[in-house]
């Protein structure tokens, strides 16, 4: 037998919200099935569909964007140091010149 996961587990699986994870199950975005007034989910359905919605290339994207904006953040930071550094630099050797 399949094992059978709850709202919370399925939240704690994917990082969302158990709130986020009603949502979805109530527009049938995820796999799941109501028995009562609960949602419950099946591990193999779940898996098959993160599968299909490409979560790990998507992550790495995702991931990759961000680390890429706080390089090219801290680049242009750094660009900016130096170039008020060699301002200054620049600005002092011009009056022990004149």
């Amino acid at each position: 037998m399949e094992k059978v996961l709850t709202v919370i587990d399925v939240a704690k699986l994917l990082s969302l919200s158990p709130i986020t994870v009603y949502r979805l199950a109530k527009k049938g975005e995820i796999p799941a099935m109501r028995v009562g007034r609960c949602w419950r989910f099946t591990t193999a359905a779940i898996e098959k569909w993160l599968a299909g919605k490409g979560w790990e290339q998507k992550l790495d994207n995702f991931l990759d964007k961000i680390w890429t904006r706080t390089l090219n953040t801290s680049a242009k930071k750094l660009e900016r140091e130096i170039d008020k550094a060699v301002a200054e630099t620049r600005l002092v050797n011009a009056k022990n010149h004149s």
